[in-house]
This record gives C-alpha cells, sequence and structure tokens, in this order.
C-alpha cells in the first residue's frame, strides 16, 4: 500500500539460496504508490538476517542520497526489527552493519520502521531474488527492471492472501 502524503515508503527484503548465496533488494514507491528508486545487490555469501541487514542499510542509504527526509520503512523480517529496537551492542558478524543502520535512524530526517508480512513485500521479494543473477555489489534502478511489473500492481493493490498466522 502507498504511504501517506507526503510521506515515502521503502520496502526491503533479504534473500538466501540453500548454498548459502545471499541476496538484497528494495524499492522505494512515493504516496500514490508509484516507484520512485529501487536497488538489488548480489552479496555473496552470509546467513539471511545478514542479508536482510544489507537490505536495509543500502535502501536507507538510497533513500538519503536521492533526497528523502520523511521514509516509511517496511521490513518482513520480524528479526531485524528486534535487533534495531534493542540498545544491546553484542559482537557478531552483523555488528558493524547493525551500528551503520543505527547511525542512518537517527540523522536528520523523520523515519519509522515496522514490520510487514510477506505477503505485503512482493516488489521487494522479487527485486532480492532477482538480484542474485546480477554481479557481485549493489545496483540502484531509478526505473523499474524488467518483470516487476505485476509485483508492483499487486503490491499496491493490497490484495489480500489467506494466512495462518500464529501468536
Amino acid at each position: 500500500m502507498a504511504p501517506p502524503w507526503p510521506l515515502f515508503k521503502l520496502n526491503i527484503d533479504g534473500a538466501r539460496k540453500i548454498s548459502g548465496h545471499a541476496s538484497a533488494g528494495g524499492l522505494i514507491r512515493n504516496y500514490c504508490g508509484e516507484w520512485v528508486h529501487g536497488f538489488g545487490m548480489n552479496i555473496g555469501h552470509c546467513t539471511i538476517t545478514g542479508a536482510e541487514l544489507w537490505g536495509l542499510f543500502q535502501g536507507l542509504q538510497l533513500a538519503w542520497n536521492i533526497g528523502i527526509r520523511q521514509l516509511l520503512v517496511e521490513v518482513d523480517s520480524r528479526c531485524i526489527t528486534e535487533i534495531l529496537a534493542t540498545d544491546t551492542n553484542y559482537p557478531n558478524a552483523n555488528s558493524s552493519l547493525i551500528q551503520g543502520i543505527k547511525r542512518f535512524l537517527n540523522m536528520e530526517w523523520q523515519v519509522s520502521l515496522s514490520y510487514s508480512y510477506r505477503e505485503t513485500n512482493f516488489a521487494a521479494d522479487y527485486l532480492a531474488n532477482q538480484a542474485r543473477l546480477l554481479p557481485l555489489g549493489i545496483h540502484v534502478f531509478p526505473t523499474p527492471p524488467s518483470g516487476i511489473e505485476g509485483w508492483l500492481l499487486h503490491d499496491v493493490s493490497g490484495t489480500a492472501h489467506p494466512r495462518m498466522v500464529i501468536t
């Protein structure tokens, strides 16, 4: 769904194959739900948590670099929202990345991070999975890449999908 005016929305996702190959992707939309920018990142090997964190870092950096200062961020990993909600700094493979994300979140802008079900995040999922086919590194898409059009329409329409949630 589109964010309320005058906000922008960033959806990100990470992907990891059984082989350990990881990638990330994301997109920024305006208040009409229209594409503003997107990205894909072929990471190489890392954990799924690392892939999700890389997606968030790159998405925040992209939003900042194109001048967005009011941003809603949706991630489909509750683990990521929990990691970032704590002040605990324990050493692990993602410590530097977590600190980098927290620095972005504390910059001079209005940014809000929330969890969303993966069924509302198909376009970011598509970008994350397609990124593994790209050369290593970050790839920015000022226009929607081929093949994503249907997922963009799906996400912005708010099409419901049955889901069993155990709480």
